[in-house]
């Protein structure tokens, strides 16, 4: 019997070696497929893990295109990012995809009417100022991190697949604030323009002098507030004669003051003149703090003699908010 088989073996000894062969050959590839498709399932389980992350109940993420969203919590709170946060990012993301089509108009119509107002009050303002520094006809990428509430600090890059060069280069922040209009439609506050509080706040005082709180107008790194002062007395009056940086400030609820530019404010514009009502912005040494409180406004040295040559009569207003 064992002879049989060795002079079979002999004579089909080929075709054996082939059968071994193929055999060998697919057990070979069926354990490199398995093996790929093993690797390819984890990266798609990453991707999807990532993406997951920044959604709350199984929220969808959007159709981002050429964005980053860098991390799932606030920088600042450590919340994570919210489903109405998602829709946030989204509506920061169409802003950049018209700002990288060339479509500066529609863009511009995506800002707040406060922001318009205050910081690029006309379209041309906001091409100059604003598209022409970021974009300037080429397309950006951005990366998007939760600052606090609904502040997003956004990284503009060059996009390396279009232009076949990756560069750290022309590299942008911002820091963009979105939120909603009377219509409940979201828009947006960029430049680090966070927002504008209406304050409407008044006090004469016994020199007869009115000064009232209009609004403040926040930013990343300081506060304006627009006062309307109105002059009752007989004499020509000096908010401030800048002898000291301490005289013009605002305060919160911790006692910590905040001082004016008084450097950029013009003996012009800080004067009154009998009779006059006057509308002024100060500019204030003041961060934005989410938490940060801003209780009072106080005029130091209002000069009330300022054209006579006589010892200079002063006197003290405070606005409480």
């Amino acid at each position: 019997m064992g002879r049989k088989i060795a002079e079979w073996y002999i004579n089909n000894k080929t075709k054996v070696l082939t059968a071994i062969f193929i055999i060998v050959v697919i057990i070979l590839v069926s354990i490199i497929v398995n093996f790929l498709n093993t690797l390819q399932l984890n990266k798609s389980q990453t991707n999807t893990e990532a993406n997951v992350n920044v959604q709350e109940n199984n929220a969808p993420i959007g159709n981002f295109t050429d964005i980053y969203v860098e991390g799932t919590e606030s920088v600042v709170t450590g919340e994570n990012t919210s489903s109405s946060q998602v829709t946030i990012i989204d509506t920061i993301n169409q802003f950049v995809q018209l700002c990288n089509e060339g479509n500066v108009n529609e863009a511009y119509n995506m800002l707040s009417d406060e922001c318009k107002e205050e910081v690029y009050p006309s379209l041309d303002s906001f091409r100059n100022n604003y598209y022409n520094v970021i974009f300037n006809g080429q397309k950006k990428n951005i990366s998007v991190e939760n600052w606090v509430n609904s502040i997003y600090k956004v990284t503009f890059q060059n996009d390396a697949l279009s232009t076949g060069v990756y560069t750290e280069e022309g590299t942008i922040q911002d820091y963009i604030t979105v939120t909603r209009n009377e219509n409940n439609e979201l828009r947006l506050n960029i430049n680090n323009y966070i927002g504008r509080e209406e304050i409407n706040k008044t006090r004469t005082n016994s020199s007869n002098i009115s000064i009232t709180v209009l609004r403040s107008d926040t930013y990343m790194d300081y506060e304006t507030y627009t006062y309307s002062i109105i002059n009752n007395t007989n004499k020509t009056i000096l908010l401030d004669d800048k002898s000291s940086t301490d005289n013009m400030y605002i305060e919160d609820e911790n006692g910590n003051q905040y001082t004016a530019y008084i450097h950029e404010l013009s003996e012009a514009q800080l004067t009154i003149t009998p009779g006059e009502t006057k509308e002024i912005t100060i500019k204030y040494y003041s961060r934005y703090g989410s938490t940060k409180n801003i209780t009072q406004v106080v005029f130091n040295k209002i000069i009330l003699n300022y054209n006579e040559v006589a010892v200079k009569q002063t006197t003290r207003i405070e606005i409480e908010l």
